[in-house]
């Protein structure tokens, strides 16, 4: 833009210096969100960039449009470092409030700050109190102080918050709920039976958990109401010798009791080679379960020392069986309940 194109449009030098601070923003978005970014989703951060880069080429939208009608370049340039900072001091003190109020976590050998409720209720008020000043602030640049003493304004916004309750305020409470109960917090693993659900926590905000499928590493968004409203089991909140899990094995009529005891006991010392997250400390227990018509039903009890080799160690103990059983000659395969033989006639 040249000088004559400046005279033309009347820019002062606060409107040439705003104007050159929406650029250098525009080209430093990347930075300023990812530098300060207390999330740990990728796409929220990806979502918050494309917000601050909106603002950016809407405010030299509005510049372009001050070429035809360069009065109100004044008020443009006002209202656009108006909500720029606003957009910015709001990513900044959301940052520094989960340094903060935030708890350090580590997954995937990965330290970092996740959301506590404290964190999540400062974040929120900063965010209305943003809007609010930034509405305000914009309706005295403009010089439409009239709406606010008809609150036309104000009744507008409360009244849109108030219809559309039922969008946002079941997340948002049960994201606080669950933040402050502190059970389902990044790292947890959980299982959740009503949505066929055994993951690793990744985040918590007020919207929606995400989770990290424990079998697939797949990532599963789920909203806040409908996670507060199922039952969760919080596997990593167990005792201090580890997790309790077993095993069930259905083998055929025909051995000793002992037999059984002593091949599901050598089984468990095998897995226990291929998988140390199984605690060897605590021996397995071996209890009969259910004698059927057709089989016997055994379990095998363990202690898991790491909750997230969960997956691991069943399927260390399934084989440890397979192998053992084509060696001890036990047969861990349905039991054949009747024969039928076709004789070809001649």
């Amino acid at each position: 833009m040249d000088i004559q194109a400046l005279n033309y449009l009347n820019l002062t030098n606060l409107d040439i210096f705003i104007f050159s601070v929406n650029l250098l923003i525009l080209l430093a978005s990347r930075y300023i969100i990812f530098g300060f970014s207390g999330s740990q989703d990728a796409h929220v951060s990806e979502t918050k960039l494309w917000a601050l880069r909106i603002i950016n080429l809407i405010l030299f939208g509005l510049y372009f449009i001050a070429f035809f009608d360069a009065k109100y370049t004044r008020q443009i340039s006002l209202t656009g470092i108006t909500f720029l900072m606003a957009f910015i001091l709001t990513q900044l003190s959301q940052f520094f409030l989960l340094r903060q109020f935030g708890r350090i976590k580590e997954m995937d050998d990965k330290k970092y700050y996740a959301e506590t409720y404290q964190s999540e209720i400062f974040s929120l008020l900063v965010v209305l109190l943003a809007i609010f000043i930034s509405i305000l602030a914009t309706i005295h640049i403009w010089e439409m102080t009239s709406w606010l003493q008809a609150t036309s304004v104000l009744g507008a916004l409360l009244f849109l918050i108030y219809s559309t309750k039922e969008v946002w305020a079941a997340d948002n409470i049960s994201g606080l709920i669950i933040l402050y109960n502190g059970d389902v917090e990044p790292g947890s693993v959980v299982k959740v039976a009503e949505f066929d659900l055994l993951a690793i926590v990744i985040q918590t905000t007020l919207s929606q958990t995400s989770f990290r499928d424990l079998a697939t590493r797949h990532k599963i968004l789920l909203p806040n109401s409908r996670l507060r409203n199922a039952k969760i089991e919080v596997l990593t909140q167990c005792s201090s010798a580890g997790l309790r899990q077993f095993v069930d094995f259905k083998i055929g009529y025909g051995f000793e009791s002992i037999q059984i005891e002593q091949f599901l006991t050598q089984v468990w010392k095998n897995a226990c080679v291929l998988e140390p997250a199984i605690n060897t400390d605590k021996p397995a227990v071996i209890n009969l379960m259910e004698t059927g018509d057709y089989a016997i039903r055994w379990r095998l009890v363990y202690i898991l020392k790491n909750v997230h080799k969960l997956i691991n160690a069943q399927c260390s103990i399934n084989r440890a069986a397979y192998d053992l059983s084509l060696i001890e000659e036990v047969g861990l395969n349905t039991p054949l309940q009747h024969e039928v033989n076709l004789q070809q006639k001649t």
